[in-house]
């Protein structure tokens, strides 16, 4: 399995080091942002596999994080985490919602697990079926 990397965008000092942490600990290479203004868009190579956005704005509201990440990159894989809680609330892939609600029992850790593992489920599927 190659190592995953995450960037994560988060105003608060105090939950971004916490989250850091939690992700370092379980092998993921963590890159961090406290605005989306802070990165180059569109993303340098390599993009990041998975971007965790502590949710800023509605996804709907132009400049929200969320929205220059998606015009920037439309593929990107983007999460929104709760404001100080450690769990993901949605998931965005593709540009359209890929689960919502449903984390909400898990930590953050399991539901980063739980989106790479589908990930890889999905490609060896694809692979073995031809593609």
């Amino acid at each position: 399995m190659k190592n995953r990397t995450i960037l994560l965008i988060d105003s608060d000092q105090t939950t971004r080091r916490q989250r850091v942490v939690m992700l370092v600990t379980h092998g993921y290479q963590v890159r961090t942002a406290e605005r989306v203004e802070e990165l180059q868009l569109p993303f340098v190579s390599p993009a990041p596999d998975l971007v965790l956005l502590r949710a800023d704005k509605p996804t709907d509201h132009p400049d929200s994080a969320f929205a220059l990440i998606r015009n920037a990159a439309p593929e990107q894989k983007i999460g929104f985490l709760l404001d100080d809680g450690h769990e993901l609330c949605q998931l965005f892939v593709n540009g359209k919602l890929a689960r919502a609600g449903e984390f909400l029992d898990q930590d953050l850790i399991q539901t980063v697990a739980t989106i790479f593992d589908d990930e890889s489920h999905a490609r060896t599927k694809h692979t073995s079926a031809g593609g």
